[in-house]
């Protein structure tokens, strides 16, 4: 499944002050260590609970000679976070327009880039407000579409329902 080139895989999760959501995402890295044995995959958060983006990524191309890191965001849809947030985190380019968030077409605020982004998830370094370290790491960063509409997402919708029918 894997080409030569070392890839690993950071499952993202949103987090919460909960354990419910660590005890799901951690469930999906262990089915994916079985299945997949030689990959590394490790599990992180966005915000709330530790291990954070950057450390978790530090992890991964700390104890494994990795040159690209998959991300995905274990989300059910885009929102601020898949298109904003977590690309700002991962100093990767996003094609996230703030002007059609806020309605505001008059006025830009001196993001736009010469490459527009094209360059599909390669690793820059920005330096944002948040308290946390930058991510380091020398490798591709890839960061995949969420969950989304999918046919297996609706089987699992009907599953829920049909329990209480």
């Amino acid at each position: 499944m894997m080409s030569d080139n070392k890839t690993g895989i950071l499952l993202l999760s949103h987090g919460s002050r909960l354990d419910d959501g660590e005890e799901v995402i951690k469930a999906y890295k262990e089915m994916y260590e079985e299945e997949f044995p030689e990959i590394p995959v490790e599990y992180g958060f966005m915000e709330i609970r530790k291990p954070g983006i950057p450390e978790t990524i530090k992890k991964l191309s700390t104890e494994n000679d990795l040159d690209k890191i998959i991300v995905v965001p274990v989300f059910v849809a885009h929102g601020l976070h898949t298109k904003r947030d977590i690309p700002g985190m991962l100093g990767i380019e996003s094609d996230f327009d703030a002007d059609a968030v806020s309605g505001h077409h008059h006025h830009h605020h001196g993001h736009d880039h010469d490459d527009h982004g094209h360059d599909h998830g390669h690793h820059h370094h920005h330096h944002h407000d948040h308290d946390e370290e930058e991510v380091e790491f020398d490798g591709e960063i890839v960061l995949t579409d969420p969950l989304g509409i999918d046919k297996r997402m609706y089987e699992i919708i009907k599953d829920r329902v049909s329990d209480y029918l």
